[in-house]
């Protein structure tokens, strides 16, 4: 039988949820646990611990460290199939985005992360397999995807994207300094 591990909810960090409102989980408060998003949700059929619906109850309940040490927030595809179910407008995948820009302020991010945003930073695209150019050509496809990938001036805009957000000024990933003073109507 496995061990049940109970939580003291006294010890939540008090305005936890408050932060993550304001860094874009709006609807977060309107959450009624229904578990709608959580049959929806791929992370729950790989078996991640923290998937949508206990991310929302943790957070509820200041559990800020428990999901800063855990890597499930980083595991959301972003496939939305939560925020089309929820009949609440909660927007769960927003609430996911939001305990990523929380745990990007601790630093409390996995190694994956990390890679995935330098390659975002560096072609475009979080998770590119630079050999996969022969795979697409057999079946058909151009050598690079219609994307960032293969649009120099969307890469730069990219860039630039992310050279005025928060993620700059944490030094996280390195980022080419001369591209924090161009606006984006100026590309």
């Amino acid at each position: 039988m496995a061990e049940v591990e109970v939580l003291n909810i006294s010890e939540g960090e008090v305005g936890f949820s408050d932060e993550i409102i304001k860094l874009g989980a709006e609807e977060l408060l309107d959450c009624i646990q229904c578990a709608k998003c959580a049959a929806a949700c791929p992370m729950v059929l790989a078996g991640f611990e923290f998937f949508n619906k206990r991310i929302i109850q943790s957070i509820l309940i200041g559990q800020k460290e428990i999901l800063l040490d855990d890597n499930s927030i980083w595991a959301c595809q972003a496939c939305n199939r939560c925020t089309e179910v929820c009949p609440r407008k909660v927007e769960p995948f927003a609430v996911v985005m939001a305990m990523r820009r929380s745990a990007i302020r601790e630093f409390s991010l996995p190694t994956l992360a990390i890679e995935g945003l330098k390659s975002l930073y560096d072609v475009g695209h979080a998770v590119y397999f630079a050999n996969a150019g022969e795979n697409r050509k057999k079946v058909g496809l151009p050598e690079k995807p219609p994307t960032t990938a293969n649009n120099p001036q969307a890469l730069k805009e990219l860039r630039i994207l992310m050279n005025k957000s928060v993620l700059s000024s944490l030094g996280i990933i390195p980022m080419d300094a001369g591209l924090s003073d161009v606006t984006c109507c100026e590309v």
